[in-house]
């Protein structure tokens, strides 16, 4: 299979991102991890995307808040992330409280 190379573009902070090979493009809410830190899919309304290889992503952590231009988008970006959350056990999937293992699907 192919790799397809990405430009990930981080829409809070308006910076490009270092280039990834994926085997598919991912899709709003998945995770990408890009120098040791997480980050998520979030298409952004405002970005003219040069290419159809560049991606908007939101950081899992947000360094300096006071700079996130609108954090009403932000918010909703991580709750779709969030929504891709399972938690799990031996006996499938479980509630936070009792469960052995968090994976983001």
């Amino acid at each position: 299979m192919n790799k397809i190379v990405i430009k990930p573009f981080n829409v809070i902070d308006q910076t490009d991102l270092p280039e990834l090979s994926v085997d598919q493009i991912p899709v709003n809410g998945e995770p990408l991890e890009i120098k040791e830190e997480l980050y998520y899919v979030c298409e952004d309304d405002r970005i003219q995307l040069a290419a159809n290889s560049v991606i908007g992503v939101i950081p899992l952590v947000v360094r300096d808040p006071s700079k996130v231009s609108n954090i009403h988008d932000y918010i909703h970006c991580l709750s779709i992330a969030h929504r891709k959350v399972q938690f799990k056990n031996k006996k499938g999937t479980c509630d936070f409280d009792n469960c052995d293992e968090m994976k983001i699907t």
